[in-house]
């Protein structure tokens, strides 16, 4: 633990605080205006967020309709969910700045807001490439499902398997395009299924960064 490289991230970050992570699909045949075989489509985002220190932790979502193109809708919301010049987190950023770079240039008229938010995200993934903590149980990889269950080894309520349909990103990209198919009562079980996963990425991201505070001190 290097308290002081910990620290130094910390400082870097200001409130109010959002946790972002995005979920998405790629079709072999295109299926919407505008798009391309194996894109990136956007379809899903979980958002925790602190307003102000030792503020109550807030979750907001967004989970498109299977068979619709979901961009414009996600786009939206996402600019009404947080406030301009906010800092966001990702964990491993690049993934979710490439996906606003691609509805902001979709979407000219939401452009200024959406490059604002993408211009604020920094990488919760920075404290471990940077070597301020490790332990054994990581290995060698820096993903969030080495870190995680490295950091909480013990707590069910972070433990992946304990999901129901939905364990990863994979099977997340794999459903959400059949839901469209599925019955009433099985659309609904998938798509609470599809919230659940993403917001523990989310919420694992909090933890994460909650825990970095405890280990700076």
């Amino acid at each position: 633990v290097d308290k002081d490289g910990i620290k130094s991230f910390l400082d870097g970050l200001s409130y109010p605080l959002y946790f972002l992570d995005f979920e998405t699909m790629q079709l072999v045949i295109p299926e919407y205006p505008n798009s391309h075989p194996y894109q990136q489509i956007t379809f899903q985002y979980s958002l925790h967020y602190i307003e102000s220190e030792n503020g109550e932790l807030k979750h907001k979502e967004f989970l498109g309709v299977s068979g619709e193109d979901p961009r414009r809708a996600l786009a939206e919301q996402l600019v009404a969910d947080i406030p301009t010049n906010a800092c966001v987190l990702a964990y491993n950023r690049g993934f979710e700045k490439g996906r606003i770079k691609e509805l902001a240039e979709m979407f000219p008229d939401l452009a200024d807001k959406l490059m604002a938010i993408r211009n604020n995200i920094q990488d919760l993934i920075d404290p471990f490439h940077h070597g301020h903590y490790y332990t054994k149980a990581i290995g060698n990889s820096f993903s969030i499902k080495s870190v995680l269950p490295a950091m909480f080894p013990n707590d069910p309520e972070l433990d992946y398997h304990n999901l129901e349909g939905v364990h990863n990103g994979g099977e997340a990209m794999t459903l959400f395009p059949l839901i469209k198919d599925m019955p009433l009562a099985e659309q609904e079980i998938a798509r609470k299924n599809l919230l659940k996963y993403c917001e523990l990425d989310t919420y694992a991201m909090v933890k994460i960064w909650q825990k970095l505070k405890e280990l700076s001190k």
